[in-house]
């Protein structure tokens, strides 16, 4: 709001040095926003439109800077022919194809040599053998590991009931005198005789030496399964190891048997096999690096199509920004319109001769009004400043209003005599200044839809006596304040025309 209001006041110390604030970089630019949306030059379709179309030359430029890394990589290259660098993928792979299948030849002639399949189905048995050997001791171990903590567990419980046994013979006939706390006699009789006479509760069942002997004789008969068990697990265990050993060295002997039968037919086809393997390797090699290439250009390839889409996108949206470009023209029809107001309002003024034919122009990048050529900052005086400034403000409202641009209905002008003297020329241009502003208030068209206040420290008299009817406030130093009448809550407030 505050920057649209810069449109609508004008203070004592802008009045004859600057344009809505110009000389401010912060508000000179939101001066220039202003003014886009109010007189039409700015359309958010058209700004969204431009700023995709800026996006689509960034990716664009991109597009050109890879392909032109693509183009020099591959340049003098046999790879820059995506049809060439095919054929010679296909060629690689049928090769890689071929020897795969010299080599499953050449592994399966091996088998023709007398014992050499007879020993290899010996070797693969024993080491099956092994193998489950070697799980069947695991699985051993893991039993007598907990065959031995079965034992343990069993001994200590033994143990345990052994101290109940001879604690009950020797406790049997043990009984209290005196209180173990505080040492007062303590009588049998002082309770009833199923009660204990210390701690006067029900006494705990406790288990009878017999049922104590018989669960002893129980754990002693468990842990002497187990041990047998136990014993059991052991031998099985010592077996399976000697088992195993035996198939360790029938391995050994296995696989050196069928060394020497296969050593002389690798020996005959060493050259071939070699051959064969560095083959192998190198069009596997080859097909790996042949195929980065097919990537890279079917990439490239992409990459072109999606620039001819861009392109045509790009294409498009110029079209349509130069189409919205043309309906631009109310704009230029608004500015032209604000000039030539303008131009009446400084004839109105009379301003001095500028030495050449009054003209007056918005410029189109600034949006600041150029009088006779010359820019606000070259005028002459600041009288000259003053009386340009108050016509430019003025003709930016009444256009506004002409021809309905978002503009506030409101112009505050602060001091337009401060900088002009009480005589001769500037005493007719203070009066010319005031005549104009009270033609326009006056007038049927803008009544009601702009409101104009001007604020100055001191008039002539002969000036008072013509605006006697439009002056809403005197104020003098010795009273300054602004006062306002407390209306009745059922009245209506008067309007005061300025």
């Amino acid at each position: 709001m505050t920057d649209w209001l810069g449109y609508c006041i004008v203070t004592g110390d802008e009045l004859d040095t600057e344009v809505f604030g110009h000389k401010r970089h912060f508000r000179d630019v939101k001066r220039r926003w202003v003014f886009e949306i109010a007189y039409g030059y700015y359309e958010p379709e058209l700004a969204r439109l431009n700023a995709h179309l800026r996006h689509l030359q960034r990716q664009l430029d991109s597009l050109e800077h890879d392909a032109e890394v693509r183009a020099h990589f591959l340049k003098d290259t046999p790879f820059a022919d995506l049809a060439t660098l095919d054929l010679q993928l296909a060629a690689s792979t049928t090769e890689l194809d071929h020897v795969l299948e010299q080599r499953r030849a050449l592994g399966s002639a091996i088998t023709d040599v007398p014992g050499v399949q007879q020993a290899r189905e010996d070797l693969l048995a024993a080491r099956s053998r092994r193998a489950d050997i070697a799980d069947r001791m695991s699985r051993l171990q893991a039993q007598i590991k907990d065959l031995n903590d079965l034992v343990r567990q069993l001994s200590s419980q033994s143990a345990r009931l052994t101290r109940a046994i001879v604690a009950g013979e020797w406790l049997v006939d043990f009984d209290f005198v005196v209180c173990p706390r505080c040492g007062n006699d303590v009588e049998p009789a002082r309770t009833d005789p199923h009660l204990c006479y210390l701690c006067l509760q029900q006494p705990r069942p406790a288990p009878s030496e017999a049922e104590l002997l018989s669960e002893q004789d129980r754990i002693a008969s468990q842990i002497t399964e187990t041990n047998e068990v136990l014993e059991g697990r052991r031998r099985a265990l010592e077996r399976f190891a000697y088992e195993a050993s035996r198939l360790d060295q029938l391995i050994a002997e296995l696989a050196d048997d069928l060394d020497q039968r296969t050593q002389a037919f690798v020996s005959d086809h060493a050259a071939q096999i070699e051959h064969q393997a560095t083959r192998q390797a190198q069009l596997e090699a080859d097909i790996k690096r042949l195929r980065e290439y097919a990537d890279l250009l079917r990439r490239h390839e992409q990459q072109i199509a999606s620039r001819d889409e861009l392109e045509a996108q790009q294409e498009d949206l110029r079209i349509r920004i130069s189409e919205r470009e043309l309906s631009q023209y109310d704009a230029e029809e608004n500015v032209k319109a604000l000039e030539k107001r303008m131009l009446e309002y400084l004839q109105q003024l009379r301003i001095p001769d500028l030495g050449q034919e009054l003209t007056v122009k918005i410029n189109r990048k600034t949006y600041l009004p150029e009088v006779s050529g010359r820019s606000f900052d070259e005028l002459s005086s600041q009288g000259l400043k003053t009386l340009v400034n108050i016509a430019h403000a003025l003709a930016h409202h009444t256009v506004a209003i002409d021809r309905n641009l978002p503009l506030p209905g409101l112009l505050i002008l602060d001091g337009i005599s401060a900088n002009s003297g009480q005589e001769g020329l500037s005493f007719d241009r203070i009066r010319d200044a005031y005549r104009l502003l009270s033609e326009v208030a006056a007038d049927n068209s803008y009544r009601g839809a702009l409101q104009i206040i001007a604020v100055d420290n001191e008039l002539s008299r002969e000036i008072i006596l013509e605006l006697v009817e439009r002056i809403a406030l005197e104020l003098t130093q010795e009273d300054r304040l602004i006062r306002t009448p407390n209306p009745s809550p059922s009245s209506e407030p008067d309007e005061v025309e300025p």
